[in-house]
Protein backbone atom coordinates (compact mmCIF):
# COMPACT_ATOMS: atom_id res chain seq x y z
CA UNK A 1 0.00 0.00 0.00
CA UNK A 2 2.86 2.57 0.86
CA UNK A 3 4.59 1.61 -2.19
CA UNK A 4 2.21 2.10 -4.32
CA UNK A 5 1.40 5.81 -2.54
CA UNK A 6 5.13 6.43 -3.15
CA UNK A 7 4.60 5.65 -6.72
CA UNK A 8 1.96 7.57 -7.38
CA UNK A 9 3.42 10.51 -5.87
CA UNK A 10 6.62 9.85 -7.30
CA UNK A 11 4.90 10.34 -11.10
CA UNK A 12 2.98 13.48 -9.99
CA UNK A 13 5.79 15.00 -9.26
CA UNK A 14 8.00 13.95 -11.95
CA UNK A 15 4.76 15.65 -13.94
CA UNK A 16 4.67 18.82 -12.07
CA UNK A 17 8.53 19.52 -12.94
CA UNK A 18 7.76 19.24 -16.23
CA UNK A 19 4.91 21.56 -16.37
CA UNK A 20 6.46 23.89 -13.76
CA UNK A 21 6.76 26.93 -16.36
CA UNK A 22 2.91 27.22 -16.34
CA UNK A 23 2.76 27.56 -12.77
CA UNK A 24 2.47 31.42 -11.52
CA UNK A 25 1.68 33.47 -7.96
CA UNK A 26 -1.73 34.59 -10.14
CA UNK A 27 -2.79 31.81 -11.58
CA UNK A 28 -6.28 30.19 -10.38
CA UNK A 29 -7.49 33.18 -8.60
CA UNK A 30 -11.08 33.35 -8.21
CA UNK A 31 -13.27 31.37 -5.88
CA UNK A 32 -14.80 27.89 -5.80
CA UNK A 33 -17.93 26.36 -4.25
CA UNK A 34 -18.03 22.62 -2.55
CA UNK A 35 -20.20 20.68 -0.77
CA UNK A 36 -18.62 18.24 1.31
CA UNK A 37 -19.29 14.47 2.34
CA UNK A 38 -17.01 13.00 4.92
CA UNK A 39 -16.42 11.21 7.77
CA UNK A 40 -14.70 12.03 10.95
CA UNK A 41 -13.52 10.57 14.34
CA UNK A 42 -14.14 12.48 17.39
CA UNK A 43 -13.51 11.88 21.33
CA UNK A 44 -15.90 11.32 23.88
CA UNK A 45 -15.44 11.55 27.68
CA UNK A 46 -18.82 9.81 28.60
CA UNK A 47 -19.52 7.84 29.81
CA UNK A 48 -16.04 6.41 29.46
CA UNK A 49 -13.14 7.64 27.18
CA UNK A 50 -13.78 6.76 23.82
CA UNK A 51 -13.02 7.19 20.11
CA UNK A 52 -16.81 7.67 17.90
CA UNK A 53 -16.73 7.67 13.85
CA UNK A 54 -19.52 9.48 12.35
CA UNK A 55 -20.45 10.96 8.67
CA UNK A 56 -20.49 14.58 8.39
CA UNK A 57 -21.83 17.02 5.47
CA UNK A 58 -21.53 20.57 4.61
CA UNK A 59 -20.20 23.64 2.10
CA UNK A 60 -16.86 24.68 1.83
CA UNK A 61 -16.59 28.43 0.43
CA UNK A 62 -13.12 29.30 -1.14
CA UNK A 63 -12.03 33.00 -2.33
CA UNK A 64 -8.35 34.27 -3.27
CA UNK A 65 -5.23 33.46 -5.41
CA UNK A 66 -3.42 30.24 -5.22
CA UNK A 67 -0.99 31.11 -3.04
CA UNK A 68 -2.92 32.30 -0.52
CA UNK A 69 -6.86 31.96 -0.46
CA UNK A 70 -9.28 32.50 2.30
CA UNK A 71 -11.92 29.38 3.14
CA UNK A 72 -14.94 29.33 4.97
CA UNK A 73 -16.62 26.28 5.86
CA UNK A 74 -19.34 24.92 7.36
CA UNK A 75 -20.60 20.46 8.65
CA UNK A 76 -22.87 19.13 10.64
CA UNK A 77 -22.26 15.79 11.97
CA UNK A 78 -24.58 13.60 14.29
CA UNK A 79 -24.31 9.95 15.56
CA UNK A 80 -26.07 8.28 17.92
CA UNK A 81 -24.63 5.84 20.89
CA UNK A 82 -26.54 2.90 21.80
CA UNK A 83 -25.65 1.40 25.48
CA UNK A 84 -26.92 -1.79 27.42
CA UNK A 85 -26.75 -0.23 30.49
CA UNK A 86 -27.93 2.95 31.67
CA UNK A 87 -27.42 5.78 29.58
CA UNK A 88 -29.28 3.10 26.89
CA UNK A 89 -28.87 5.87 23.90
CA UNK A 90 -26.73 9.24 23.79
CA UNK A 91 -27.39 11.55 20.40
CA UNK A 92 -24.07 13.86 19.31
CA UNK A 93 -25.20 16.55 16.61
CA UNK A 94 -22.76 19.27 16.00
CA UNK A 95 -23.02 22.62 13.84
CA UNK A 96 -18.85 22.90 12.78
CA UNK A 97 -17.55 26.72 10.92
CA UNK A 98 -14.19 27.08 10.42
CA UNK A 99 -12.53 30.29 9.16
CA UNK A 100 -8.94 29.92 7.75
CA UNK A 101 -6.63 30.60 5.34
CA UNK A 102 -5.31 28.23 2.23
CA UNK A 103 -1.92 27.73 0.37
CA UNK A 104 -2.28 25.49 -3.49
CA UNK A 105 0.41 24.46 -5.15
CA UNK A 106 -0.45 23.31 -9.09
CA UNK A 107 1.29 20.01 -10.14
CA UNK A 108 0.15 20.48 -13.30
CA UNK A 109 -2.68 21.55 -15.43
CA UNK A 110 -4.82 18.78 -13.99
CA UNK A 111 -3.54 18.08 -10.13
CA UNK A 112 -2.73 19.98 -7.05
CA UNK A 113 -2.51 20.09 -2.95
CA UNK A 114 -3.96 22.67 -1.19
CA UNK A 115 -2.51 23.30 2.87
CA UNK A 116 -4.94 24.70 5.08
CA UNK A 117 -4.96 26.25 8.66
CA UNK A 118 -7.02 27.73 10.77
CA UNK A 119 -10.12 27.98 13.65
CA UNK A 120 -13.02 26.00 13.86
CA UNK A 121 -16.13 27.40 16.38
CA UNK A 122 -18.03 24.03 17.26
CA UNK A 123 -21.49 24.13 19.12
CA UNK A 124 -23.80 21.33 19.35
CA UNK A 125 -26.57 19.49 21.61
CA UNK A 126 -26.31 15.87 23.45
CA UNK A 127 -29.54 13.70 23.91
CA UNK A 128 -29.25 10.98 26.63
CA UNK A 129 -31.73 8.73 27.14
CA UNK A 130 -31.86 6.75 30.26
CA UNK A 131 -34.74 4.72 31.71
CA UNK A 132 -36.98 6.17 28.81
CA UNK A 133 -35.99 9.75 30.08
CA UNK A 134 -34.75 12.16 27.42
CA UNK A 135 -32.11 15.14 28.84
CA UNK A 136 -31.45 17.13 26.05
CA UNK A 137 -27.96 19.21 26.78
CA UNK A 138 -26.43 22.11 24.85
CA UNK A 139 -23.01 22.10 24.43
CA UNK A 140 -21.02 25.44 24.73
CA UNK A 141 -19.31 27.26 21.90
CA UNK A 142 -15.57 25.84 21.87
CA UNK A 143 -13.26 27.50 19.76
CA UNK A 144 -10.26 25.26 18.56
CA UNK A 145 -7.29 25.41 15.87
CA UNK A 146 -6.90 23.31 12.83
CA UNK A 147 -4.49 21.92 9.99
CA UNK A 148 -5.13 20.08 7.11
CA UNK A 149 -4.10 18.85 3.01
CA UNK A 150 -6.19 18.51 0.85
CA UNK A 151 -5.28 16.42 -2.73
CA UNK A 152 -7.37 17.36 -6.35
CA UNK A 153 -8.29 16.88 -9.93
CA UNK A 154 -9.29 20.05 -11.62
CA UNK A 155 -10.96 19.69 -15.05
CA UNK A 156 -11.67 23.20 -16.36
CA UNK A 157 -13.90 24.73 -13.86
CA UNK A 158 -15.04 21.39 -12.19
CA UNK A 159 -12.44 20.02 -9.29
CA UNK A 160 -12.66 16.64 -7.32
CA UNK A 161 -11.00 16.86 -3.60
CA UNK A 162 -9.97 14.50 -1.17
CA UNK A 163 -8.97 15.49 2.38
CA UNK A 164 -8.10 15.31 5.79
CA UNK A 165 -8.12 17.90 8.35
CA UNK A 166 -6.89 17.66 12.15
CA UNK A 167 -8.70 19.82 14.74
CA UNK A 168 -6.64 20.22 17.88
CA UNK A 169 -8.89 19.56 21.11
CA UNK A 170 -6.18 18.68 23.58
CA UNK A 171 -2.16 18.89 23.68
CA UNK A 172 -1.25 17.20 25.90
CA UNK A 173 -3.47 13.63 24.80
CA UNK A 174 -3.20 13.99 20.77
CA UNK A 175 -5.81 10.89 20.88
CA UNK A 176 -8.45 13.58 21.98
CA UNK A 177 -7.97 15.68 18.53
CA UNK A 178 -10.40 15.20 16.17
CA UNK A 179 -9.78 14.18 12.32
CA UNK A 180 -12.36 15.10 9.53
CA UNK A 181 -11.69 13.09 6.27
CA UNK A 182 -13.80 14.72 3.60
CA UNK A 183 -14.85 14.23 -0.30
CA UNK A 184 -15.84 17.12 -2.27
CA UNK A 185 -16.59 18.09 -5.70
CA UNK A 186 -15.81 21.84 -6.42
CA UNK A 187 -17.14 24.35 -8.87
CA UNK A 188 -14.69 27.26 -9.40
CA UNK A 189 -13.85 30.32 -11.59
Amino acid sequence: MRSSIFISLTILLASSIATARSFTLAKGSGYSVEPLYGYETVYRSYPKGHLATRTMYGLRLTAGQDILSAEAEYTRASDTETYSTAPEKIYHQDDKYKLGIRSTYRFNNYFFSTGRLGAQATQGKEETTSGGVVTTKDKDLKYDPYAGINLGIRLGVFSLNAGTTMVFKDYSDMSKNEFQHTLSFGVGY
